[in-house]
């Protein structure tokens, strides 16, 4: 008996509209929206002899005035970056383990005529923060004097009940290193991983490279909104993979994820708690 079992796979999803939510655009005209609120915030995270992608999901000036910006990707796209050595500490008289994250390299395509890819623009960014049970990794953008020019929108929390099963919606990556590219399909179901973490199904195809992009839906607020990220394609047998089933991690748990880092109050907008506000005062 052939068994369904899920395969890592660098990836990234876009999403799109529904029937009630349908984009207003007819046809003929250029999907100016979908390049700005879609494509253009993904990039690609080069890693040695691979790649992933990336979503831009902030990119601010601090009370510094200095531009501090985050790019959402997959912990199993960056893990290699992540190493623990052991080294002498002579206070303890003991070896000890530690961390050390290497910088990775990202690039953001640049387009003519909102479709031809024209060449990159490179940045270097730092882990700031990851969590491998749920697959998601936080990247801080090294450069601080310059914006990011497009950021992806994140799903609202508490503003609808939606994301919703047959809502249309968009994987967008740089799959196997090409320029960032769409694929449309349904949000399909729900499940969950070996962790117990929660999962969306989506019928968007995805392929190596573009794990680490964003899962997007067309919202009531006539925006496309990021509510996932490509994390795992469903195989049977001796890993064929089945590309149209494919399961990203939900927008529940990437909030988990950056409110667990500490980027709830600067990434989600939460209110700051009662005691930073006091410390703020004094």
């Amino acid at each position: 008996m052939k068994i369904l079992s899920a395969v890592l796979l660098s990836i990234a999803i876009t999403v799109a509209s529904t029937a009630a939510f349908a984009n207003p655009k007819k046809s003929g005209i250029v999907p100016e929206q979908e390049h700005l609120e879609m494509l253009y915030p993904t990039v690609l995270v080069r890693l040695g002899n691979g790649s992933g992608s990336g979503t831009v999901i902030y990119s601010e000036q601090n009370e510094e005035l200095d531009y501090e910006s985050y790019v959402l990707t997959n912990w199993h796209v960056v893990q290699n970056y992540v190493q623990l050595n052991k080294v002498w500490n002579s206070e303890k008289k003991e070896h000890i383990e530690v961390e050390n994250r290497r910088p990775v390299n990202i690039d953001l395509w640049e387009y003519n005529n909102f479709s031809i890819a024209v060449g990159t623009i490179g940045r270097i960014a730092n882990i700031v923060a990851y969590d491998k049970s749920r697959d998601l990794a936080l990247l801080q953008v090294e450069d601080t004097e310059r914006q990011m020019p497009h950021v992806a929108k994140i799903y609202p929390e508490d503003k609808d009940d939606g994301p919703w099963i047959f809502q249309t919606v968009y994987a967008v990556g740089a799959g196997l290193g090409k320029p960032p590219f769409p694929t449309m399909g349904l949000l399909s179901g729900y499940g969950k991983d070996t962790h117990g973490n929660d999962l969306y199904l989506a019928s968007a195809p995805i392929i190596f490279g573009n794990s680490g992009g964003a899962l997007y839906v067309y919202s009531p607020r006539r925006e496309y909104e990021l509510i996932g990220v490509p994390s795992m394609v469903s195989a049977y047998g001796w890993g064929n993979v089945i590309t149209h089933m494919a399961w990203s991690r939900p927008i529940s748990e990437i909030r988990i994820f950056l409110r667990d880092a500490g980027y709830g109050v600067k990434i989600l907008g939460d209110e700051p708690e009662q005691e930073e506000e006091e410390e703020a005062r004094e």
